[in-house]
């Protein structure tokens, strides 16, 4: 369960307890309300892996969400192939340590661009394949899993956005996946229904319909089985192939309908017979993993039609989810629990820390111990915290976190910035405070800086209320001394104490060297420092 504290803040929450049934939710129409920072910032946090600075103002410079939504959109879309790594042509490579270099090139990717990173995180959910699985097969050429496993990432890059009937096809026929789920075993007269049966349940169907029917019966996994025989991998060339000799030529009987299937035809027969339901399933998984945990079944519904109008494009599917006024409804900022991922590389991003091979080392390690491995999801059906709800209605994203998890982050986070390597190299944060505010006006960039770090307002968050009054002399007491003073709320007013510590607030201000340029002394980094510490150990830094 997720911990207590979390599901505290959650329950309190405003976000939260407006979320009820009682509510008029928005639809799919275009939202046409204000756009401002706050409306951009919710689209970068959740097309992106956290808020960098230039992206906001990328999606600032759109006069609407629309342009904004189709703009971030379409530069996925043509975001290029990266280029092979050196190991990659080299046939005798293929050791966990070129996994680790996949993983590594995949977190410089999420840091550096945008929505395409993003949709390969959701589609390495979606299409789960371990490396750790692929490791230990006995069929499989020694030290060949890190390529097989590099072209699968290869893959989630070249076909995120476009047909989505595509992309099954392809992946079901990738070597990694081919391996992942046994079907190089699966031929004539001794079938193995692993793939036949993810095919339906985990990649196009899911279990049941939207009013809680059977999508498939166990005669139609054994079935569909029997179709996609004769598959197998040729380790030199690291492709799937089809071997005819190893293929069930009979006539199977698939959702009622009698005809010689193969893995091609039946995955049309899939799209033919079931468009609804494929549909539906896909819509709400895209609907989870960018709106909310608690899927809204009448959006997720219009969704699904949307989908088959554009005959299941994704990139289409994403710019209407993305531009509509239900996407922009203030109960969904900062309504989804982030994951080791998000929290990892959003920090990264947040604070514009470039991440190092040491850094990234240190990042791969920590995800293990909280459990989401880039490339190793947990199980066949990825990472239960990007999936919808369970039977029981529990959301998945509580799973991310319990009373263990939750002080690992904290501490990982705050190593980030005061020294992960023992080196005694600690984040500088005068740079970012100097692109999102005035950093000699600490009331001013005691906000800014909450504003930027978490995605709720600030009003919901739950700021400790300091009940000392400000350091200094009290003559020069901000209630005189700086304008508009009174109508600070009060989160602004303890944000700005948290800030200050015991530094007087008319002293939290640049130097100047003898040639009239500005410095600021240690004492004003760590401040931040350790403010920036205190946000991100608030409830809702862990929500996006």
């Amino acid at each position: 369960m997720i911990s207590e504290e979390i599901n505290e803040g959650l329950r309190e929450s405003p976000i939260k307890t407006k979320n009820n049934s009682n509510q008029q939710a928005a639809g799919l129409e275009a939202y046409t309300g204000t756009w401002s920072k706050t409306q951009a910032a919710h689209l970068v946090r959740r097309t992106h892996l956290g808020l960098k600075i230039n992206n906001l103002n990328y999606a600032r410079s759109f006069s609407n969400a629309t342009d904004a939504a189709e703009a971030i959109v379409d530069n996925a879309i043509s975001t290029p192939l990266p280029d092979d790594p050196q190991w990659f042509s080299n046939s005798n490579s293929g050791d966990v340590q070129d996994v680790y270099d996949i993983q590594f090139r995949w977190m410089d990717a999420m840091y550096n661009g945008g929505l395409r990173e993003r949709m390969k995180l959701f589609w390495s959910n979606h299409f789960a394949v371990s490396y750790s699985n692929m490791n230990a097969l006995p069929d499989k050429a020694s030290d060949s899993y890190a390529s097989h496993m590099y072209k699968y990432w290869k893959l989630l890059h070249e076909y995120s956005f476009g047909n989505f009937k595509e992309f099954v096809t392809r992946m079901s026929k990738n070597s990694a996946m081919v391996y992942y789920l046994n079907n190089y075993n699966n031929r004539e007269g001794q079938p193995n229904e692993d793939f036949a049966r993810e095919l339906m349940e985990l990649f196009t169907l899911g279990p049941k319909d939207k009013d809680g029917n059977d999508n498939y019966s166990e005669n139609d996994v054994a079935e569909v089985a029997r179709a996609v025989t004769g598959w197998r991998v040729n380790d030199a060339t690291l492709s799937g192939y089809f071997d005819e000799s190893r293929f069930d030529s009979s006539s199977k009987t698939i959702f009622g309908v009698a005809s010689n299937f193969d893995l091609d035809t039946v995955i049309d027969l899939i799209f033919s017979q079931k468009e609804q339901e494929v549909a539906y399933f896909i819509s709400k998984k895209l609907y989870v993993f960018f709106v909310s945990a608690q899927p809204n079944e009448t959006v997720i519904s219009d969704l699904a039609d949307y989908c088959i109008a554009q005959n299941f494009d994704i990139g289409e599917v994403l710019k209407k989810l993305l531009s509509s006024a239900h996407f922009y409804e203030e109960r969904f900022y900062g309504c989804r629990i982030k994951s080791p991922t998000e929290v990892f590389i959003s920090y990264l991003r947040e604070l514009e820390i470039t991440p190092t091979s040491q850094l990234k080392e240190y990042i791969r390690l920590r995800m293990q111990e909280l459990n989401e491995e880039l490339l190793r999801p947990e199980t066949v059906f990825g990472w239960a915290g990007y999936n919808p709800p369970y039977s029981d209605g529990t959301p998945g994203h509580y799973s991310w976190l319990n009373t263990n998890l939750m002080p690992s982050r904290w501490d990982n986070l705050t190593d980030i910035i005061y020294g992960y390597d023992n080196a005694g190299n600690r984040y500088n944060p005068i740079r970012l405070a100097e692109k999102i505010s005035d950093p000699s006006n600490p009331f001013t960039l005691a906000e800014d800086l909450a504003e930027h770090l978490l995605a709720p307002p600030l009003d919901t968050v739950g700021v400790r209320k300091i009940d000392e009054d400000f350091a200094g002399n009290p003559a020069l007491h901000p209630s005189t001394n700086v304008a508009g003073f009174d109508s600070f709320p009060e989160y602004k007013i303890n944000l700005t104490k948290i800030l200050l510590g015991t530094i007087p607030w008319y002293e939290f201000t640049a130097n100047s060297d003898q040639d009239g340029n500005l410095y600021y002394e240690e004492t004003f980094a760590e401040a931040i420092r350790q403010y920036i510490s205190y946000l991100q150990q608030l409830p809702a830094y862990q929500l996006i």
